[in-house]
Order: C-alpha cells, then structure tokens, then sequence
C-alpha cells in the first residue's frame, strides 16, 4: 500500500446554501433522496456520463434509532454551537442551516478514527459513537414529513477523483450510502468535474445554487455534498391588507420602511429576556419561530446567552393566548467560513493531525477549510429554502389570557424553521436589518 513521507492536507469546504423555491422545485423527499446503485442517478446532471457513477456500492439493510432526549439534546446544542459562533463572529443578518452542516460532518467521521473521531463524536452528537448518531440521523431525516403543503427534500453525493492514485476504503463508503442514501460518483477533478459536481448542486437546489465549489486543487481527492431544499406556504395566508408599511429599527438604531406581514396566532413563548410567536405552514409539520429580545436586550447579548439548554427552554416556555404578530418581509443572502468556530467546539483534530484512516489508507486526510453560504426569503406568501453542504478531502402548559400577547418583528429579532414533531430547527437566522 502506497504512503507518502509527509502528510498531506485534506481540504475541507463545508457549504450550506439556504434557499427559497416553488413547491416543486425542492425534488424528492428525505426518504427518495437519490442512491450510489448502478444506473440510480436520477440526481446526476445530463451531462456526467454513465463511468463517471462508482459502481458495486449498494446499501445495506440498517435499523434507525428513535428519536429521544439524549438524541434531542445533542442537535439543540450543536445547533445553538454553531449558530452563536457563526453570529458573534460575523453579525448583521447570519443564517445557519444546522442539520445540512450535520449531515455533512457525520457522513465525514464515518472515515475518522482515534482522537479524530472521539472529537467529531464529542461535537457532533455530546460523546455518542458515530453507529449511534448515524441511526438517530437516518430515522430522524427518514421520518421528517415532506408533501405538496410542505416539502422538505433532503439529497447526499460523495465525488471521488478518479486520475489519483487514491483509493477510499469500500466500508466508508457502504456506510454513508446506507446510512445517508449517498450517491457515489467517481470522474477526474477537472473543470469539467468542477462544472459536474456544480451541476448536481444547481439540479438538486432547482438551479437556485449554482455553484459550491470555483475550482479543484491537485490534491483533492474527496468531495462530500449535502443539500437540502425546503419549500412551503402559509397555513393562513396572508391577505393584501395584512401587509402594511412599517417601521423596522435596526441594530445601528437607523430605521427604514419595510413591508410587515400582520396575523394573530396561537402559540406565544416568553423567558426572561424574550418574547416569540410561531406561525404554521401549510401542513402543520414546519412552523416559523420567531423570537424578540427584550428592548434592554440587544441581539447580541441574547445570541451570546443562546447554549443548547436555552434553545431547548425556548419551546418548552409555550403558552397558547391570542398573539398579534408581526413579521416583516425580507430576503438575504450570507457566506462564512466555519473552520473556527467548529475548532472552538472542541474539533481540532479533523484540521491539523488528522485520523481519517478509515476513510482511505493511502494517504493522510486532514480538513483544511469549512465554508457555509445560505440565502432565505420569506414573504406573504410563505418560506422557500435550500441548504448544501460539501466537505472537500484533498490529500489530507396551557391557559387564556385576559389580554391578548403581541410581537411585532420592528426590531433586530432571531427566527427560525422548525420542525414541528420534534422542535428542532432546521434553519436558525437573524434580521438585524431588511435589505
């Protein structure tokens, strides 16, 4: 077996792109997302040819774990993790899809080992062996409701370049096609690959991304992609004139015109420094959850509060009066790189000193950069979004007020798209200003 005298770096591009399509933009659901068997490429681009799909690599018969608190604790706080990072490092309107980052990551520790691993484990899923978060990840993502009210499609790809003299161990890869329905493609890492693997991403986001990846180093070997693509309207839609001007306050105290979107719903969260509403979509499985600090609050000081026991509280702390909300419409876009702030949750090991000897022994993997880019729109009519995330390895209580509650979103607020059978959240943002 081939070993090179010094290690090589595995690059590492994490890219989680948000968006918002028609309902039948978003593709297939979780569970149809598209697989690595001979001839299934049902999400490859016209344009891979039929060599460039790795074949022999079927799933195998898994068992899926349900969905508990132990599970339920550990996704509240890689999510809360991950977002107040990303927010206290870059501020203004920050939007981060947790599960897309999650899928990502998990499907590469199946290739880590040793201290490597145990970190990945730690961050990841609180200290669960990855056989464990894998089976509460494929029951979680298989069972996560996506119809024509409310679609929720969910695809994973793994790229393998096919000029090196690379091998990547077929256990890993079984591993995240039975466990993550990943298709598999093998192709040389060229322009045209990098105008393929773009491909797959445009077709699996209806052309809304087009690009994760500008070009490809002479010593990238691997390339792991999840997207994900979430698309629904309002439970009760909003009418012409429920949509007025209004005034929106931003974190710099300048104010601006904006169009807010007025409802009355019926699930209201208040703590100690806050106050929120959720407003449903059509369907009942996806809700929006929007979140006010306090006026003595900042944004800033709320998201520096936010650990995985606050998101949690968040949606125990419901009451169910009548709320008079507000929310106004706006559409962004944001791009970060995460290399530092999963290094700051204790994964360092993946970035410098890597084990990813299960992965491949040919050569040492390391990761070597982590980039997350979403985009959201929400408007009268609903929600649409999409996330990708891609990982690059080179060579290395209940009662009725007297009074009605009320939150108007005027103000920098935090929202988020939950999922509403187990209330995480797919997406966690902030609106500091309405461009």
């Amino acid at each position: 077996m081939k070993h090179r005298s010094l290690p090589v770096r595995l690059t590492a591009a994490v890219l989680a792109v948000c968006l918002l399509f028609s309902l039948a933009a978003c593709g297939k659901s979780p569970a149809s997302s598209s697989t690595a068997e001979s001839g299934s490429n049902t999400s490859l681009p016209k344009s891979v040819k039929a060599d460039d799909l790795l074949k022999g690599i079927t799933a195998e018969p898994v068992e899926g774990k349900r969905f508990d608190s132990g599970f339920g604790d550990s996704q509240y706080a890689f999510a809360a993790g991950i977002f107040r990072r990303s927010y206290e490092a870059d501020g203004g309107n920050c939007l981060v899809s947790p599960l897309s980052v999650m899928l990502a990551l998990a499907m590469t520790a199946n290739g880590a080992a040793g201290e490597t691993l145990q970190q990945m484990q730690d961050v990841l899923g609180s200290g669960m062996p990855i056989e464990d978060l894998n089976a509460y990840l494929y029951q979680y993502v298989s069972e996560l409701p996506s119809g024509d009210k409310a679609k929720l499609a969910i695809a994973n790809s793994i790229w393998i370049n096919r000029d090196e003299d690379f091998a990547v161990k077929e256990d890993f890869l079984k591993k995240d096609v039975s466990w993550y329905n990943a298709a598999v493609y093998k192709l040389p890492f060229n322009e045209s690959a990098v105008k393929e693997i773009n491909g797959w991403v445009s077709k699996n986001t209806d052309k809304m991304i087009k690009k994760i990846v500008s070009g490809l180093n002479p010593e990238d070997r691997l390339l792991l992609i999840n997207a994900i693509c979430f698309d629904a309207k309002w439970l009760q839609p909003y009418e012409t004139q429920d949509v007025q001007d209004a005034v929106f306050t931003r974190s710099n105290g300048g104010t601006q015109k904006v169009n807010m979107m007025y409802s009355w719903e019926k699930e209201y969260y208040e703590g100690e420094d806050y106050t929120g509403f959720a407003r449903y979509y059509d369907g009942g499985a996806y809700k929006f959850v929007g979140i006010l600090p306090n006026t003595d609050v900042s944004l800033e000081q709320f998201v520096s509060s936010l650990d995985g026991e606050k998101l949690a509280a968040i949606f125990k702390c419901v009451e169910y009066p009548k709320v008079h909300a507000g929310i106004p419409e706006f559409t962004y876009e944001y791009e970060t790189s995460l290399l530092e702030r999963l290094e700051d949750m204790g994964m360092t090991r993946a970035f410098a000193g890597a084990d990813f000897s299960l992965m491949s022994e040919d050569e040492q993997l390391a990761v070597s950069g982590v980039v997350h880019k979403t985009f959201i729109e929400v408007s009268k009519k609903g929600t649409r979004a999409a996330a990708v995330t891609g990982v690059t390895m080179a060579a290395t209580a209940v009662f009725e007020p007297e009074e009605p509650k009320s939150v108007i979103l005027d103000r920098p607020f935090l929202y988020m798209i939950v999922d509403t059978a187990h209330n995480l959240p797919v997406f966690i943002g902030t609106v500091n200003s309405i461009d």
